[in-house]
This record gives C-alpha cells, sequence and structure tokens, in this order.
C-alpha cells in the first residue's frame, strides 16, 4: 500500500520521466550536429528536409528552429531562411570567461573531495588525450579535452554545477572543433591538463583553481588566434 503524507495525502512514489518530445529530439540533434561541425557555418536548414530527414511532422521542426536562433546558434538570411551562424569573437570571450570560472571553481573542489580512483580514471584520460594528440587524431583529442574537464566538474560534487557546465561544453566542443580541426592544438593543452590533475591529486585547491583558470584564459586565446579578423 503507498506510504501515507502527512495531513491525510497519499504518496505515490516518484512519477517516471517524461520522454523528451518531438521537438527536443530535432533539437537536440540539430544542437548535435552543429557543435561537431557537421554542419558549418553559413549551412542553409530548410523545414521541409530536415522534417523528412527526422521523420516528423513540420511543427517540432519549425519550434526547434526557432529556438535555436534565439539562442543564437541560427540565424536569418535570405526570404524568411536561417542558416547556422558564425563564430564571434565577443561570444567566444564570453564563453571562455564563463569556463574560467566554472573550471576553477571545479578544480579547488575537486582538490577537496577527489579520490584515487577518480585520479586513476582521470590519469587515463590525459594518457590517452595526449597520445591523441600526438597521433594528430584531433577530434579524439578534442572529445578527451571535453571529458577531461567534465570528469572534474563531477569530481566537484555539485550537481548544479555540472548540469550548468553541460551548456558550456556543448558550445566549446562547437568553438574547438571548428577552429582546432583546422590547425590542430598545441601540446601544451595536455600539460596544463597534467598540471591540473597533479594539483587536484595533491589536494592542492589553490593551485588547482589558478592553472584551471590559467588554461581557459590561454584556450581563449588559442581560439581567438585561429579566428578570422574581425570584419569593420
Amino acid at each position: 500500500m503507498p506510504a501515507a503524507m502527512p495531513g491525510g495525502n497519499e504518496y505515490f512514489g516518484t512519477p517516471l520521466p517524461v520522454p523528451p518530445s518531438r521537438t527536443e529530439q530535432v533539437y537536440e540533434a540539430i544542437v548535435d550536429d552543429i557543435c561537431s561541425g557537421r554542419l558549418a557555418p553559413g549551412t542553409p536548414l530548410r523545414q521541409e528536409q530536415l522534417a523528412e530527414r527526422f521523420n516528423v511532422s513540420r511543427q517540432p521542426v519549425q519550434q526547434a528552429l526557432l529556438l535555436l536562433r534565439n539562442q543564437g546558434l541560427l540565424r536569418e538570411f535570405g526570404r524568411r531562411g536561417l542558416e547556422v551562424a558564425p563564430l564571434d569573437r565577443d561570444s567566444v570571450s564570453h564563453l571562455y570567461e564563463l569556463r574560467a570560472l566554472i573550471d576553477g571553481h571545479a578544480a579547488r573542489h575537486a582538490a577537496a573531495r577527489r579520490t584515487d580512483a577518480w585520479v586513476e580514471q582521470v590519469t587515463g584520460l590525459v594518457q590517452a588525450g595526449q597520445q591523441a594528440l600526438n597521433d594528430r587524431a584531433f577530434a579524439q583529442s578534442i572529445a578527451g579535452d571535453i571529458e577531461f574537464h567534465r570528469a572534474v566538474v563531477e569530481a566537484a560534487g555539485n550537481p548544479l554545477l555540472a548540469e550548468s557546465a553541460a551548456v558550456v561544453w556543448r558550445n566549446t566542443q562547437r568553438v574547438m572543433g571548428e577552429v582546432l580541426l583546422q590547425g590542430g592544438a598545441p601540446a601544451w593543452v595536455w600539460e596544463d591538463h597534467a598540471a591540473i590533475l597533479v594539483a587536484i591529486r595533491d589536494h592542492d585547491g589553490d593551485r588547482a583553481e589558478a592553472l584551471a583558470r590559467r588554461h581557459a584564459e590561454h584556450g581563449e586565446q588559442l581560439i581567438l588566434d585561429g579566428m578570422p579578423p574581425a570584419q569593420p
């Protein structure tokens, strides 16, 4: 029999999660294509083609496209058309400013909470990332980069921080994929990761935070250097 709640109300247990709507499914698929580079800036998006691709009506496609436009991932062009928006230098700076805050905070708290098992796991991530860079497997290196920072945030032990950081990671993936896949990433990226890991391993929160913030600042400059100059 269901447990009773105070006041005589009955408790019927936790409801099952609501499955994602068609609009959410279409939205997630398009975002993934943009962030992975499969949809490059300037690529036009047609409702009819997307509806056929996802085997849905035009309504969820239209709703997903409007949401993406409002979030700045798409922009209007032509007569009632939408295309993938180009990267904007100011947006990149804003993104990495937020990354510095999140990554620094996470590294400090991870240093206090990390476990030996976590250190062993992330050591493997760093080694795999360094090898991917050496092999010039840049897509794999970028994926490993995101996984490293995700592991640090999760080690901080704040689920709301991880939830907030997920949006940052997705946008970071887009930025890194679009810029770094053209020319690769320098060795210092994974050297930084290794240094952050050592500070966390040694429970040195001050150093872990400082290194993580500096890493984000260097990452911002790397991305901006790889972008075309701003148009006057």
